[in-house]
Formats: structure tokens, sequence, C-alpha cells
């Protein structure tokens, strides 16, 4: 952190240098000289900062970083040209974002077409046009929803995931030990609890550990000091088994993909995947009100509101 502000300091420094000494042409040959020393030192120490920054993550190139760097460091400084830099770079995250989430590249070429034609053809809107876009844009978002989920359907990992969880769910109603509810979780108790069960004003602390179907964890509480949860900030599969607990319950509780991140996925949690929770249930925590806690994204199941 004391790097990064240090080359601010410089970076300020620098910019209150040339508004005050542009001579232009003029500089004597010592001014010059200065200059390329002090070019070659901030040389030096700005490059191997930005280098150990990127160096924390194993995955960086440095001389595929620096081609970056040095095209957009030489380009062109006008306003129209930086401002499309800087948009570019969110088109360049944008397709490494949707390679991650659907599992396969944009069409770079026909993205690119579209987006040249709308781009240069777009006309200045008043504020009622930009309202009366709305809808439309609503429209569209709700085509490019279902066309993702379309394609992340139809990725290998995505099927293989929904069939072992068909599986896995189909083999545990061989087994008696597992309650199924209407929705599709199963779950089965370890420990009988006490009391009343939680309702959806509850903030319930929670010992858990949550794993994939082969038993590796993904997540768990810390020893010794439960997680809170709240009802509308977990997944479905989750809230709903919580709405079945009492204090001091243990269960472990399997909950289909549908129920859980769906599609989506999240942090570890691939496409599909049927999950597997152990639970304990501790009480009601009254100090700290819909306080959030993993896991919190909630994608609802089919139908759900």
């Amino acid at each position: 952190m004391k790097k990064i502000l240090a080359f601010a300091a410089v970076g300020l420094m620098m910019a209150g240098f040339a508004s005050c000494n542009q001579k232009g042409p003029e500089a004597s040959k010592e001014a010059q000289a200065a200059m390329d020393s002090l070019s070659m030192m901030l040389g030096d120490q700005i490059g191997e900062g930005m280098a150990q920054q990127l160096l924390q993550d194993s995955t960086i190139n440095l001389n595929e970083a620096f081609k970056g760097l040095e095209f957009v460091a030489n380009a062109d400084t006008s306003k129209s040209f930086q401002a499309g830099l800087q948009m570019g770079m969110y088109i360049a995250q944008m397709y490494q974002g949707v390679q991650q989430q659907l599992g396969m590249p944009i069409n770079q070429s026909v993205f690119m077409k579209h987006l040249h034609d709308a781009f240069t053809t777009a006309k200045p809107m008043s504020q009622e046009e930009m309202m009366n876009k709305q809808a439309d844009i609503q429209n569209q978002q709700e085509k490019i929803q279902a066309l993702q989920e379309r394609i992340m359907s139809m990725s290998p990992k995505a099927i293989e995931n929904k069939k072992k969880g068909e599986e896995y769910m189909a083999k545990l109603k061989n087994d008696k030990s597992y309650t199924f509810t209407k929705s599709g979780i199963a779950y089965k108790v370890l420990k009988e609890g006490e009391g009343k069960n939680f309702t959806a004003e509850d903030n319930i602390k929670v010992n858990y550990v949550g794993k994939h179907l082969d038993g590796t964890e993904f997540d768990k509480s810390q020893e010794g000091t439960p997680t809170i949860f709240n009802f509308n900030r977990v997944i479905p599969g989750f809230a709903e088994m919580l709405g079945l607990m009492k204090p001091g319950m243990k269960v472990t509780v399997v909950i289909p993909s549908d129920l859980a991140y769906g599609l989506q996925g999240n942090h570890g949690i691939a496409p599909n995947e049927t999950l597997i929770f152990d639970l304990e249930t501790i009480g009601v925590d009254t100090s700290k009100p819909n306080t959030p806690s993993a896991p919190q994204i909630n994608i609802p199941a089919k139908g759900a509101k």
C-alpha cells in the first residue's frame, strides 16, 4: 500500500512539474539530461512496483501484461480516444466474464459488428426518450438472460452435474433415514431439537459444513463461532431446511441444484451442482438483525418469486 501511495505522489509531482515547466523544444541539454535521469528512475520504480502487484496473481504473464500496458500508455491522448480505451477495457473484461460464466467464448466478430453499428449511429436522447427506452431495454435483458441460461444448460459440465445430482437423489430414496420434502430437498435428522421451529423473522446461529457430492468441503463455519443466517439471504433449499429445524437440531440435508445455485453456480460451485450440508442450529441471535452470512446468493427455484 505504501508503494502505491508513493507512486501516486510521484504522479502528482510529475503533473505539477509538467504544467509549470513546459517550455517546448528550447530545453537545454542539461535539462534534457536531468529529465532523462528522472524518466529512468521513475520507470525503474514504477515498473518494479506494478510488477510486484501483478505477481501476486500466479496466472499473470508479465510480458503479456506489458504489451497491454505499453499499448495504452503510448496511445492517442485525445479525450475521445481515451474514452474509447476505457470502454475497450470494459469490453475485454466482459469477454473474459462471458467465457467464465457460460463456459465458451463470445463470437467477437459478430459482437463487434453489431457494437460498431449501434455505437457509431447512436444519437443523443432526451430524458423522456430514455425513459421510454427502458421498456425495450428490459425486454432485451430478459431475452439475453434466457439465452445465457440456454447456453449454460447445454454445457457438458452442467449436463454432467445435473445427471450426477439426479442419480444421487434417486439413491437416497432407497435410504429410509432420509425424508423428502415436496420441493425436492432430502434430509436426515441426526439429533432432534427442542422448542419451536425457526421462522423467517429469525436470525439463526448455525454450525455448518457445505460439501460437494464427492464429500469434499467448499465452505464451513468457523470452529467455535456459529454463522448467523437469515431466510432471505440464503439459497432456497437452505432456507427451507432452516424452517424445518429447532434449536439444538442436527441434520444432513441434500439440496438439488435448482434449489441451490442452479446454472449460475457460485464461487467453488459448478453449474447444476447438487449440494450437501451438515447443519447444527444453536438458537436465535437477537443482537444483529438481518446479518448477511454465507451462502448469501439467493437463486430462486423455477417458478419461485
